[in-house]
Protein backbone atom coordinates (compact mmCIF):
# COMPACT_ATOMS: atom_id res chain seq x y z
CA UNK A 1 0.00 0.00 0.00
CA UNK A 2 1.60 3.26 -1.18
CA UNK A 3 0.29 6.83 -0.96
CA UNK A 4 1.71 10.20 -2.00
CA UNK A 5 2.15 13.00 0.53
CA UNK A 6 3.56 16.10 -1.12
CA UNK A 7 6.69 14.91 -2.89
CA UNK A 8 7.11 11.84 -0.65
CA UNK A 9 5.86 8.28 -0.97
CA UNK A 10 4.19 6.85 2.13
CA UNK A 11 3.95 3.07 2.39
CA UNK A 12 3.31 0.51 5.13
CA UNK A 13 5.68 -2.30 6.05
CA UNK A 14 3.94 -5.73 5.91
CA UNK A 15 4.56 -6.25 9.64
CA UNK A 16 2.83 -2.93 10.35
CA UNK A 17 -0.27 -4.12 8.50
CA UNK A 18 -0.12 -7.46 10.33
CA UNK A 19 -0.08 -5.71 13.71
CA UNK A 20 -3.03 -3.53 12.69
CA UNK A 21 -4.96 -6.64 11.64
CA UNK A 22 -4.13 -8.39 14.93
CA UNK A 23 -5.24 -5.34 16.89
CA UNK A 24 -8.55 -5.16 15.03
CA UNK A 25 -9.15 -8.91 15.40
CA UNK A 26 -8.45 -8.95 19.15
CA UNK A 27 -10.86 -6.15 20.02
CA UNK A 28 -8.27 -3.38 20.27
CA UNK A 29 -9.88 -1.37 17.49
CA UNK A 30 -10.77 1.50 19.86
CA UNK A 31 -7.06 1.93 20.62
CA UNK A 32 -5.97 1.97 17.00
CA UNK A 33 -7.19 5.52 16.31
CA UNK A 34 -5.16 7.16 19.14
CA UNK A 35 -2.13 5.06 18.16
CA UNK A 36 -2.38 6.10 14.51
CA UNK A 37 -2.91 9.75 15.52
CA UNK A 38 0.19 9.63 17.74
CA UNK A 39 2.19 8.00 14.95
CA UNK A 40 1.03 10.64 12.46
CA UNK A 41 2.10 13.41 14.87
CA UNK A 42 5.47 11.75 15.42
CA UNK A 43 6.20 11.42 11.70
CA UNK A 44 4.91 14.93 11.02
CA UNK A 45 7.66 16.15 13.35
CA UNK A 46 10.26 14.40 11.21
CA UNK A 47 8.82 15.71 7.95
CA UNK A 48 8.63 19.30 9.22
CA UNK A 49 12.23 19.06 10.45
CA UNK A 50 13.31 17.69 7.07
CA UNK A 51 11.67 20.63 5.31
CA UNK A 52 13.25 23.09 7.75
CA UNK A 53 16.68 21.50 7.17
CA UNK A 54 16.02 21.39 3.39
CA UNK A 55 16.37 17.61 3.20
CA UNK A 56 14.34 15.91 0.47
CA UNK A 57 12.36 12.89 1.72
CA UNK A 58 11.61 10.40 -1.06
CA UNK A 59 9.84 7.78 1.02
CA UNK A 60 8.32 7.27 4.45
CA UNK A 61 7.72 3.64 5.44
CA UNK A 62 5.49 2.87 8.42
CA UNK A 63 7.01 0.05 10.47
CA UNK A 64 6.00 -1.62 13.76
CA UNK A 65 8.36 0.77 15.58
CA UNK A 66 7.39 3.96 13.75
CA UNK A 67 8.36 5.51 10.43
CA UNK A 68 11.52 4.94 8.41
CA UNK A 69 12.47 7.80 6.09
CA UNK A 70 14.49 7.59 2.89
CA UNK A 71 16.27 10.88 2.28
CA UNK A 72 18.98 10.82 -0.43
CA UNK A 73 20.82 13.81 1.02
CA UNK A 74 20.76 12.53 4.59
CA UNK A 75 24.08 10.63 4.39
CA UNK A 76 25.82 13.81 3.23
CA UNK A 77 24.13 16.01 5.84
CA UNK A 78 26.19 17.26 8.80
CA UNK A 79 25.86 15.17 12.01
CA UNK A 80 24.02 18.06 13.68
CA UNK A 81 21.32 18.05 10.98
CA UNK A 82 20.91 14.29 11.25
CA UNK A 83 20.65 14.59 15.04
CA UNK A 84 17.98 17.30 14.78
CA UNK A 85 16.00 15.33 12.21
CA UNK A 86 15.96 12.26 14.46
CA UNK A 87 15.13 14.28 17.57
CA UNK A 88 12.13 15.95 15.90
CA UNK A 89 9.99 12.81 16.21
CA UNK A 90 10.34 12.35 19.99
CA UNK A 91 9.89 16.09 20.40
CA UNK A 92 6.59 15.92 18.49
CA UNK A 93 5.47 13.01 20.71
CA UNK A 94 6.35 15.08 23.77
CA UNK A 95 4.25 17.92 22.36
CA UNK A 96 1.37 15.46 21.88
CA UNK A 97 1.54 14.49 25.56
CA UNK A 98 1.41 18.15 26.57
CA UNK A 99 -1.32 19.00 24.04
CA UNK A 100 -3.79 16.23 24.98
CA UNK A 101 -4.92 17.72 28.34
CA UNK A 102 -5.43 21.12 26.68
CA UNK A 103 -7.63 19.54 23.99
CA UNK A 104 -9.61 17.72 26.70
CA UNK A 105 -10.22 20.94 28.67
CA UNK A 106 -11.41 22.63 25.47
CA UNK A 107 -13.91 19.82 24.94
CA UNK A 108 -12.20 18.74 21.72
CA UNK A 109 -11.16 15.28 22.96
CA UNK A 110 -13.17 12.77 25.05
CA UNK A 111 -11.68 11.61 28.36
CA UNK A 112 -11.04 8.01 27.27
CA UNK A 113 -9.38 9.06 24.00
CA UNK A 114 -7.29 11.63 25.88
CA UNK A 115 -5.75 8.94 28.07
CA UNK A 116 -5.20 6.61 25.12
CA UNK A 117 -3.59 9.40 23.09
CA UNK A 118 -1.23 10.28 25.96
CA UNK A 119 -0.27 6.62 26.43
CA UNK A 120 0.35 6.17 22.70
CA UNK A 121 2.59 9.24 22.53
CA UNK A 122 4.43 8.19 25.67
CA UNK A 123 5.02 4.70 24.25
CA UNK A 124 6.37 6.16 20.99
CA UNK A 125 8.56 8.60 22.92
CA UNK A 126 10.14 5.96 25.18
CA UNK A 127 10.51 3.38 22.43
CA UNK A 128 12.15 5.76 19.98
CA UNK A 129 14.65 6.98 22.56
CA UNK A 130 16.19 3.50 22.78
CA UNK A 131 19.78 3.59 21.39
CA UNK A 132 19.14 1.18 18.52
CA UNK A 133 18.65 1.52 14.77
CA UNK A 134 16.39 2.38 13.03
CA UNK A 135 14.87 4.09 16.09
CA UNK A 136 15.34 7.82 16.60
CA UNK A 137 17.54 7.22 19.63
CA UNK A 138 19.84 5.09 17.48
CA UNK A 139 19.92 7.76 14.77
CA UNK A 140 20.82 10.42 17.31
CA UNK A 141 23.52 8.23 18.84
CA UNK A 142 24.96 7.47 15.40
CA UNK A 143 25.08 11.20 14.58
CA UNK A 144 26.97 11.84 17.82
CA UNK A 145 29.40 8.97 17.22
CA UNK A 146 30.07 10.23 13.69
CA UNK A 147 31.68 13.32 15.22
CA UNK A 148 34.29 11.24 17.06
CA UNK A 149 34.61 7.87 15.28
CA UNK A 150 35.13 6.73 11.66
CA UNK A 151 31.98 5.62 9.85
CA UNK A 152 32.97 1.95 9.79
CA UNK A 153 33.52 1.91 13.57
CA UNK A 154 30.22 3.70 14.06
CA UNK A 155 28.37 1.13 11.92
CA UNK A 156 29.94 -1.75 13.81
CA UNK A 157 29.05 -0.24 17.19
CA UNK A 158 25.48 0.55 16.19
CA UNK A 159 24.98 -2.96 14.82
CA UNK A 160 26.07 -4.45 18.15
CA UNK A 161 23.91 -1.97 20.09
CA UNK A 162 20.84 -2.74 17.97
CA UNK A 163 21.25 -6.51 18.27
CA UNK A 164 21.87 -6.25 22.01
CA UNK A 165 18.81 -4.07 22.54
CA UNK A 166 16.69 -6.49 20.52
CA UNK A 167 17.83 -9.42 22.63
CA UNK A 168 17.18 -7.44 25.80
CA UNK A 169 13.60 -6.69 24.74
CA UNK A 170 13.00 -10.35 23.89
CA UNK A 171 14.39 -11.27 27.29
CA UNK A 172 11.86 -8.97 28.94
CA UNK A 173 9.04 -10.99 27.41
CA UNK A 174 10.48 -14.20 28.90
CA UNK A 175 10.86 -12.45 32.26
CA UNK A 176 7.21 -11.43 32.21
CA UNK A 177 6.26 -14.98 31.21
CA UNK A 178 8.04 -16.42 34.27
CA UNK A 179 5.93 -14.06 36.36
CA UNK A 180 2.77 -15.39 34.73
CA UNK A 181 2.22 -12.37 32.48
CA UNK A 182 1.90 -12.57 28.71
CA UNK A 183 3.38 -9.36 27.27
CA UNK A 184 4.24 -9.72 23.59
CA UNK A 185 5.04 -6.09 22.80
CA UNK A 186 8.73 -6.21 23.85
CA UNK A 187 9.22 -9.46 21.91
CA UNK A 188 7.77 -7.95 18.71
CA UNK A 189 9.97 -4.88 19.11
CA UNK A 190 13.05 -6.97 19.93
CA UNK A 191 12.63 -9.29 16.98
CA UNK A 192 12.18 -6.33 14.66
CA UNK A 193 15.39 -4.72 15.96
CA UNK A 194 17.33 -7.95 15.39
CA UNK A 195 15.83 -8.18 11.90
CA UNK A 196 16.81 -4.54 11.24
CA UNK A 197 20.40 -5.22 12.37
CA UNK A 198 20.66 -8.21 10.02
CA UNK A 199 19.23 -6.26 7.08
CA UNK A 200 21.57 -3.34 7.81
CA UNK A 201 24.52 -5.71 7.47
CA UNK A 202 23.22 -7.03 4.15
CA UNK A 203 22.92 -3.57 2.61
CA UNK A 204 26.67 -3.13 2.34
CA UNK A 205 26.60 -3.04 -1.46
CA UNK A 206 23.99 -0.28 -1.59
CA UNK A 207 25.85 1.76 1.01
CA UNK A 208 29.11 1.35 -0.89
CA UNK A 209 27.54 2.55 -4.14
CA UNK A 210 25.97 5.49 -2.30
CA UNK A 211 29.37 6.39 -0.85
CA UNK A 212 30.87 6.30 -4.37
CA UNK A 213 28.26 8.78 -5.59
CA UNK A 214 28.85 11.05 -2.60
CA UNK A 215 32.61 10.78 -3.14
CA UNK A 216 32.26 11.80 -6.79
CA UNK A 217 30.34 14.90 -5.72
CA UNK A 218 33.00 15.66 -3.12
CA UNK A 219 35.70 15.30 -5.80
CA UNK A 220 33.84 17.69 -8.08
CA UNK A 221 33.76 20.29 -5.30
CA UNK A 222 37.19 19.89 -3.72
CA UNK A 223 39.29 18.12 -6.37
CA UNK A 224 41.10 16.30 -3.55
CA UNK A 225 40.19 13.01 -1.87
CA UNK A 226 41.81 11.38 1.18
CA UNK A 227 43.35 7.96 0.47
CA UNK A 228 43.09 4.94 2.74
CA UNK A 229 45.45 1.98 2.34
CA UNK A 230 43.98 -1.40 3.25
CA UNK A 231 45.98 -4.62 3.58
CA UNK A 232 43.97 -7.87 3.58
CA UNK A 233 44.49 -11.58 3.03
CA UNK A 234 43.97 -13.08 -0.42
CA UNK A 235 41.24 -15.39 0.85
CA UNK A 236 38.93 -12.64 2.08
CA UNK A 237 35.68 -12.38 0.04
CA UNK A 238 34.86 -9.05 -1.57
CA UNK A 239 31.66 -8.76 0.49
CA UNK A 240 33.60 -9.09 3.77
CA UNK A 241 35.77 -6.09 2.92
CA UNK A 242 32.79 -3.80 2.27
CA UNK A 243 32.14 -3.11 5.94
CA UNK A 244 35.78 -2.17 6.54
CA UNK A 245 35.93 0.63 3.98
CA UNK A 246 35.53 4.26 4.97
CA UNK A 247 32.95 6.32 3.02
CA UNK A 248 34.36 9.31 1.19
CA UNK A 249 37.89 7.92 0.83
CA UNK A 250 39.70 6.41 -2.14
CA UNK A 251 41.00 2.95 -1.24
CA UNK A 252 44.18 1.16 -2.30
CA UNK A 253 43.71 -2.53 -1.51
CA UNK A 254 46.93 -4.47 -0.91
CA UNK A 255 46.42 -8.24 -1.14
CA UNK A 256 48.65 -10.31 1.15
CA UNK A 257 49.87 -13.89 1.01
CA UNK A 258 48.43 -16.40 3.55
CA UNK A 259 51.32 -15.77 5.97
CA UNK A 260 50.64 -12.02 5.83
CA UNK A 261 54.28 -11.15 5.08
CA UNK A 262 54.23 -10.76 1.30
CA UNK A 263 52.25 -8.39 -0.87
CA UNK A 264 50.88 -10.20 -3.89
CA UNK A 265 49.54 -7.12 -5.62
CA UNK A 266 47.28 -4.09 -5.46
CA UNK A 267 43.62 -3.94 -6.47
CA UNK A 268 42.46 -0.58 -7.77
CA UNK A 269 39.08 0.53 -6.50
CA UNK A 270 37.56 0.45 -9.99
CA UNK A 271 38.13 -3.33 -10.19
CA UNK A 272 36.85 -3.74 -6.62
CA UNK A 273 33.72 -1.72 -7.44
CA UNK A 274 32.98 -3.92 -10.47
CA UNK A 275 33.37 -7.04 -8.30
CA UNK A 276 31.00 -5.59 -5.68
CA UNK A 277 28.28 -5.17 -8.29
CA UNK A 278 28.79 -8.45 -10.16
CA UNK A 279 30.49 -11.14 -8.04
CA UNK A 280 30.83 -10.08 -4.43
CA UNK A 281 31.39 -13.70 -3.30
CA UNK A 282 34.75 -13.83 -5.14
CA UNK A 283 37.94 -13.79 -3.09
CA UNK A 284 40.33 -10.89 -3.33
CA UNK A 285 43.05 -13.29 -4.48
CA UNK A 286 41.03 -14.41 -7.49
CA UNK A 287 40.09 -10.80 -8.23
CA UNK A 288 43.76 -9.84 -8.15
CA UNK A 289 44.62 -12.65 -10.57
CA UNK A 290 41.94 -11.41 -12.97
CA UNK A 291 43.16 -7.82 -12.88
CA UNK A 292 46.71 -9.00 -13.72
CA UNK A 293 48.37 -6.19 -11.77
CA UNK A 294 50.75 -8.08 -9.46
CA UNK A 295 53.31 -5.81 -7.87
CA UNK A 296 55.90 -8.49 -7.12
CA UNK A 297 56.89 -9.86 -3.78
CA UNK A 298 57.38 -7.06 -1.32
CA UNK A 299 57.82 -7.59 2.41
CA UNK A 300 55.46 -5.63 4.60
CA UNK A 301 56.23 -4.37 8.02
CA UNK A 302 53.48 -3.33 10.36
CA UNK A 303 50.66 -3.37 7.74
CA UNK A 304 47.28 -4.43 9.06
CA UNK A 305 43.79 -4.55 7.59
CA UNK A 306 42.13 -1.18 7.98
Amino acid sequence: MTLRLGGSRVKAHPLFLVLLAIGAATGMGERLLPMLAALALHEAGHLLAARWLRLRVDELELTPLGGLMTAPSLEKAPPLHRFLLAAAGPLASLCGIALAPFLYRQGMLPFDLTGAFIHANLALLLLNLLPALPLDGGQMLRALLNRFLPEKETRRGMSLATTGMGMLLCGLTFLFAFQGKIVLGPAFAGLYLIYAAVMEGRHGTAKYVTSLIARRQKLDRQRVLPVETVAVGAGMPVRSLLGKLTPGKYHMIHVLSPDGMTRLGVIEEKAFCEAVLSRHDASLGSLLAETKTPSGNMALAGKNAG
